[in-house]
C-alpha cells in the first residue's frame, strides 16, 4: 500500500499533459516558486508534432511518461496512476477529451475524493448536439475547468455548464525574458539584429510572422495581400521566422509575386527573435493565430489576424483594434491587404502603440497573472482559507 507523505506544509499537486511545449518553461518555473503548493510536472519528454518539449529538469519535480498515441487519441498511464495514488491533494489534466485516460483518472479521483481540475482551450465554437453533449460531460468530470479565454468561458455557460466552476487562467510567454531583452535593446547592450539589414530596400515597412510554415498558417493570403498592396503603390518586406512544409510553395509563390519575402528559418534564440520582433512594424497572421499574438505583443508590436473567432485561437483576445492591432476578413487578401495599409496609413505614434501592447501583456497574458489564477482555484476547491 502506498503511504502519502507530506515533506513539507505544502500541498501536493499533479500536472499532467502528454507533453509539455518548451514555451510552457517559463510558467512552470513561476509554479515551482508557489509558497503553497509543491507543483510535480508529468509528460513524455519527448517532442511532439514539430513542437519541442521543455527541458524536464527545468523544475524540481518531473515524472516523465510517454503516451500512446493512435487515430487522434491518446492513452497516458500517468493519468491513471495519479488518480490512483495517495500523495497528491489535487490532480490538474490537461482538458483533451481525445485523451481517454483523462476519462478514466478524472472519474476514478473523484469517487476517492481528490478534487480534479481541467485546464485547456474549452470551447472554441458552437457544436452539434451529439458532439456538445459528450464534451459536457467529459467536462463534468472535473471540479473545475481552467479555459483561456473569455469566449470559451460564455461559450462553456452557453453549453450548460456552471459558469461559477469555469475560471479564465488565459496563456503566456516568458515575460521575465522579454522585458530584459528589450532593456537591453534599448539602452543598447544587445548586439544589433535589425532585421531591416536583410532586404535590399530598408525603409519600407516590415511585416513579419514566427510560426511553422504550415497551410493553416494561410502565408499565402500575406503574399497576395502584400502583391495588391504593391500594385496600389506600397511595398512592403516581409520576414518569415519559422520551417515547414509549406516553405517551398511559398517561396515560388513570392518570387512569382515579386515580392520581397526573407525565409528566416527556424530559430530559438529568443535574443534574436525578440529584436526582429522589436523592430518590426506589424506581425501579420493571415490564419488562426495562438501565442504568436501574445509573443509579438511582448516586444510592442501590434498584430493583425482574421477577426472570425469560431476559427480563431484565445490569445486573438489579447488584439485590441487600434491598439494591439487590428482584424481582417477570414480568407480575404483584400480585406488583409486595406487592414495593412490602414494600420501603416493611420502611422501611429510607435512608442504608445509599444506601451499599448506590452500593458495588455502585463494586465492578464503573463506567468505570474496564470500562477495566481491557478492558486485561487486550488484555494476553492481544496477549500483552504485565505
Amino acid at each position: 500500500m502506498e503511504i502519502f507523505m507530506r515533506h513539507s506544509n505544502k500541498y501536493r499537486i499533479a500536472i499532467l499533459y502528454y507533453m509539455w511545449p518548451h514555451y510552457r518553461k517559463a510558467l512552470m518555473k513561476n509554479l515551482d516558486c508557489s509558497e503553497q503548493f509543491d507543483f510535480v510536472f508529468y509528460g513524455s519528454g519527448n517532442s511532439f508534432q514539430g513542437i519541442k518539449h521543455v527541458d524536464v529538469h527545468s523544475v524540481k519535480r518531473f515524472e516523465v511518461f510517454p503516451f500512446v498515441h493512435f487515430a487522434g487519441k491518446m492513452w497516458q498511464s500517468a493519468g491513471i496512476k495519479v488518480a490512483m495514488s495517495r500523495k497528491y491533494d489535487a490532480l490538474i489534466y490537461l482538458g483533451d477529451p481525445n485523451v481517454i485516460s483523462t476519462w478514466i483518472g478524472s472519474a476514478l479521483a473523484r469517487l476517492r475524493g481528490i478534487p480534479v481540475i481541467f485546464w485547456g482551450h474549452g470551447w472554441i465554437r458552437p457544436e452539434g448536439r451529439i458532439k456538445s453533449a459528450l464534451r459536457k460531460i467529459f467536462y463534468s468530470l472535473s471540479d473545475h475547468f481552467l479555459v483561456y479565454s473569455d469566449r470559451a468561458k460564455l461559450l462553456g455557460r452557453e453549453a450548460g455548464m456552471n459558469i461559477n466552476r469555469i475560471s479564465i487562467v488565459y496563456n503566456s510567454l516568458d515575460l521575465a525574458a522579454a522585458d530584459n531583452i528589450i532593456k537591453r535593446i534599448e539602452n543598447g547592450t544587445l548586439h544589433n539584429k535589425h532585421p531591416n539589414m536583410l532586404f535590399s530596400d530598408k525603409n519600407r515597412p516590415l511585416l513579419i510572422c514566427s510560426a511553422r510554415l504550415t497551410q493553416l498558417c494561410r502565408f499565402d493570403i500575406l503574399l497576395e495581400a502584400a502583391a495588391l498592396m504593391s500594385t496600389r503603390g506600397r511595398k512592403v518586406n516581409i520576414l518569415l521566422i519559422g520551417d515547414g512544409p509549406q516553405r517551398q510553395f511559398l517561396q515560388e509563390m513570392a518570387e512569382k509575386l515579386g515580392l520581397d519575402v526573407y525565409f528566416y528559418g527556424s530559430c530559438y534564440d529568443e535574443a534574436v527573435i525578440g529584436q526582429i520582433i522589436y523592430w518590426s512594424d506589424l506581425t501579420v497572421s493571415p490564419g488562426k493565430i495562438g501565442l504568436t499574438a501574445i509573443h509579438s505583443l511582448m516586444y510592442g508590436t501590434p498584430v493583425i489576424t482574421h477577426g472570425d473567432m469560431e476559427w480563431q485561437m484565445p490569445e486573438a483576445e489579447a488584439i485590441n483594434p487600434g491598439c494591439s492591432g487590428d482584424f481582417f476578413v477570414r480568407n480575404d487578401a483584400e480585406s488583409l491587404a486595406d487592414a495593412i495599409s490602414g494600420w501603416l496609413d493611420a502611422n501611429p505614434e510607435r512608442d504608445k502603440i509599444r506601451s499599448c501592447c506590452r500593458s495588455i501583456i502585463a494586465e492578464k497574458w503573463n506567468p505570474s497573472v496564470q500562477v495566481k489564477i491557478i492558486e485561487d482555484v486550488l484555494r476553492r476547491v481544496l477549500k483552504i482559507d485565505g
